[in-house]
């Protein structure tokens, strides 16, 4: 995301639903604004298939979504 680049109440409330994730995560749930930020943080890390989607680890979403806050808190 780009410096400056406001982030709309719908993108917190879907982190926030994110971050308390108890079972696998579909990719189609992580909101685009924050796309660059998931593809970057997930390089390399276990990802599942199940059919044509892909989840990603409840608690990895938790480490992303902090990640996320910390990199934009200011």
């Amino acid at each position: 995301m780009e410096a400056g680049m406001m982030i709309d109440r719908l993108n917190l409330l879907a982190l926030n639903e994110l971050s308390n994730a108890k079972d696998l995560v579909s990719l189609d749930c992580i909101p685009s604004a924050f796309q660059d930020e998931f593809d970057r943080f997930f390089f390399g890390k276990t990802l599942v298939r199940k059919g044509e989607k892909l989840f990603a680890y409840p608690n990895d979403i938790r480490k992303w979504v902090d990640f996320v806050f910390m990199q934009y808190k200011d």
